[in-house]
């Protein structure tokens, strides 16, 4: 298997797969690394649908304006946050992990915690949407990595028609669709993307 330096340095956007079947227990492992991922908080908001039906994936391509990866692909992963991750009922269980974590003399008003309680309910669910956004998309970064590791190829897709895929499978108002992850064998290697170099992307060297 490939160290994670391996995986980092061999992952790239796969357009165009081939027909062959994806092992359930590769999609298993990709599922595991994100359970295994960080969010705010711990909570974990992370949800997941696996579409393998070619009917789905049609449907999927045609949500996504056309991306023909999304029905060519024999997996399309849906990566989905569930906002009840975030309300306080859920989030008992994290408050009280956190009482542990509290610098002497910190109140858990002067918490995350404490100023989310102090926003209106609109303001509330935009965060949260935004807490999903960024919590799901690092535990699809963990899949697709996984994934390079079994020798599969993967393409993130975030350009798709909310409202369509929702309906596809009726989500409630409580899920976001964050991303659809395309899985497969690929049937070609393309040459990478060039990346900007690392002396543009610090604002401030240090090191």
């Amino acid at each position: 298997m490939l160290t994670v330096a391996q995986a980092i340095q061999a992952r790239h956007s796969i357009r165009r797969f081939r027909p062959d079947p994806v092992p359930s227990e590769a999609i298993r492992q990709m599922l595991e690394a994100a359970r295994l991922a960080p969010s705010g908080t711990n909570s974990q908001p992370w949800r997941f649908i696996v579409a393998r039906e070619a009917e789905e994936r049609r449907k999927l391509r045609e949500a996504t304006f056309g991306q023909r990866q999304l029905e060519e692909a024999p997996v399309v992963v849906v990566c989905c946050g569930d906002l009840k991750a975030y309300e306080a009922a859920t989030q008992g269980q994290r408050r009280r992990e956190l009482e542990g974590v509290l610098e002497p003399g910190e109140t858990r008003s002067q918490t995350v915690y404490g100023r989310l309680e102090q926003m209106s309910a609109e303001q509330l669910r935009r965060a949260n949407v935004r807490r999903a956004l960024i919590d799901v998309s690092l535990a699809v970064g963990q899949m697709m990595l996984t994934a390079v590791s079994l020798g599969l190829g993967t393409c993130w897709v975030g350009g798709f028609a909310g409202p369509r895929v929702r309906e596809l499978f009726s989500l409630p108002e409580t899920i976001v669709v964050v991303s659809l992850l395309a899985v497969g064998h690929p049937a070609q290697a393309p040459e990478r993307r060039p990346r900007l170099p690392l002396e543009e992307l610090v604002l401030r060297p240090s090191f």
